[in-house]
Formats: structure tokens, C-alpha cells, sequence
């Protein structure tokens, strides 16, 4: 999201915002970044009770 309150401050990026076909592309950016950003999330909370996993297996 700062990414986009930082291009508003720009009159340019505004104008732009009002083409269609770049609105939908930042729209399709940020949903491809949630997408990354919840994947990564998992991933490590996946990770993180693996190991607690075996630290609880191995007695640690």
C-alpha cells in the first residue's frame, strides 16, 4: 500500500490511474504481492512448528 500512496503524491501517476488498463494492472499487482506475502507467512509458520516439533520430540 505505500507504494501507492507514494505515486499518488505524483500528478502523472494520478492521470494514469484513470486508464483502465494501469488501474487493473495495479490492482492485479497487489493482489499477486498478498498472494506472495501470505504464501511466505505460511511457509514459515509451517516451518516454525515443525521445529518446534522436533524439539519437543528430541526432548529440547
Amino acid at each position: 500500500m505505500l507504494e501507492i500512496d507514494y505515486l499518488l503524491q505524483y500528478e502523472h501517476s494520478r492521470k494514469e490511474l484513470v486508464n483502465a488498463q494501469c488501474a487493473k494492472f495495479i490492482d492485479e499487482q497487489q493482489i499477486l504481492h498478498w498472494q506472495h506475502y501470505s504464501r511466505k507467512q505460511m511457509s514459515l509458520q509451517q516451518a516454525l512448528a515443525e521445529q518446534q516439533q522436533q524439539n519437543n520430540i528430541s526432548g529440547k
